[in-house]
């Protein structure tokens, strides 16, 4: 599963140095330099140098082997240190919104005694701080990489080293098919299965009394906004982030794909059918980052199935205008297996069709050891006595 296809391997975009030339010694070289065994004379040691050097092609997931000096602790590193940069921006994110939250006491009484919902579109505030407080890992992690010099700090986003913005306008075209169907299938699914549940739907609508258009489309509004930031922030961390610390200790992508699936579907507060079907977009986004070298996928359909899911929870489209359990039954899990699978198979056509690459080569510097010089010729020695040589 990690032969790397047709497409050709991306290259660094940064002037480098070219294979196999030599270059001085980095300070600190001379302790790594072998012992010299007694006896054995100091112009016989064996010299170490640095030489820059090709990878082998990289794919998605084992990016972050072409960083220079990579060690096997680095990634840990790097995820440790992502997880401080976050707490520190939570942090000030929360102290930030406490004169906002003073403004409505209800919501934070509901949130402290644990009565009320954290994200609730009728209350825009708490769909601002929700959105925020993820939007912050991506910062995190990009300050992550800066601190440990693991550059181009790009390598996050795809094989090219940036974000490869022709094919993530593309595959939003094909996730706002996919997630059309989705819907299209999965509320048809639904009814078939519970006609009961169409009726149950519409005796909750946004014409109630309680509902405030004015908060409904200002939660539009900074869902428009934002939406697309948090979305992103969700794919840096789970399928790039997770995938690539793990694929630089493991070959196979699919311990990259599979373990970030299951923490990501951990991580929502969903009943056994919308983990499924959030276990299923993490399965397929991760596939899929890993089958395009990159996040652009991942981030197409996280985006566009967010925007349409935080819609219908604006204007009480289901009944409800807060996040809860419930997120539709067995019917609404095909349906999101069948937008799935009309979005791969888009991905993989529009992919193909502009070849785009999906694994990159970076220059690496190694070390290596110099040849001895010629122990038979020690070097001369001008003040040692010379035995005068006379003609007959």
């Amino acid at each position: 599963m990690t032969s790397t296809g047709s497409e050709p391997p991306e290259r660094p975009e940064f002037p480098a140095q070219q294979p196999n030339d030599p270059t001085p010694p980095q300070p600190g070289v001379d302790d790594a330099q072998p012992s010299v065994p007694a006896g054995q004379y100091a112009w016989a040691r064996p010299q170490v140098a640095m030489q820059t050097v090709e990878t082998e092609p990289l794919e998605y997931h084992r990016l972050l082997r072409g960083v220079s000096n990579y060690r096997w602790w680095k990634p840990l590193l790097l995820l440790l240190l992502s997880a401080v940069y976050f707490g520190v921006f939570t942090i000030v994110v929360s102290v930030a919104f406490i004169p906002i939250l003073m403004m409505d006491p209800a919501y934070l009484d509901g949130i402290m005694t644990g009565e009320g919902d954290v994200l609730d579109t009728q209350v825009p505030v708490s769909v601002l701080l929700s959105l925020v407080s993820i939007i912050v890992m991506i910062p995190s992690v990009i300050l992550a990489m800066l601190t440990l010099g693991m550059r181009p700090n790009g390598r996050i986003w795809s094989v090219a080293g940036r974000i490869r913005w022709g094919l993530l306008g593309r595959l939003s075209l094909a996730a706002l098919l996919a997630v059309v169907v989705m819907n299209i299938a999965g509320i048809a699914l639904e009814i078939a299965m519970d006609p009961a549940s169409l009726s149950e739907t519409a005796e909750t609508s946004s014409s109630g009394a309680d509902f405030s258009w004015a908060a409904a489309w200002t939660s539009l509004i900074i869902i428009v906004l934002l939406v697309p930031l948090q979305a992103t922030a969700e794919e840096v961390v789970f399928r790039g982030l997770f995938m690539q610390v793990l694929g630089s200790w493991l070959k196979s992508p699919w311990f990259g794909i599979i373990i970030p699936s299951v923490g990501f579907a951990l991580a929502h507060i969903y009943d056994i059918w919308g983990l499924l079907s959030v276990g299923a977009l993490g399965l397929v986004a991760g596939w899929l980052t890993w089958r395009t070298g990159g996040l652009e996928a991942a981030i197409a359909i996280h985006i566009v199935n967010n925007l349409i899911a935080f819609g219908f929870m604006t204007f009480a489209v289901g009944g409800e205008t807060a996040q809860v359990e419930a997120t539709g039954g067995p019917g609404a899990f095909i349906g999101s297996i069948a937008g799935y699978a009309v979005f791969i198979w888009l991905v993989l056509r529009i992919f193909r069709k502009h070849g785009y690459g999906r694994s990159r080569i970076d220059f690496v510097q190694v070390p290596v050891t110099l040849p001895v010089p010629n122990a038979a010729a020690p070097a001369f020695d001008a003040g040692a006595p010379q035995e005068s040589q006379s003609r007959g």
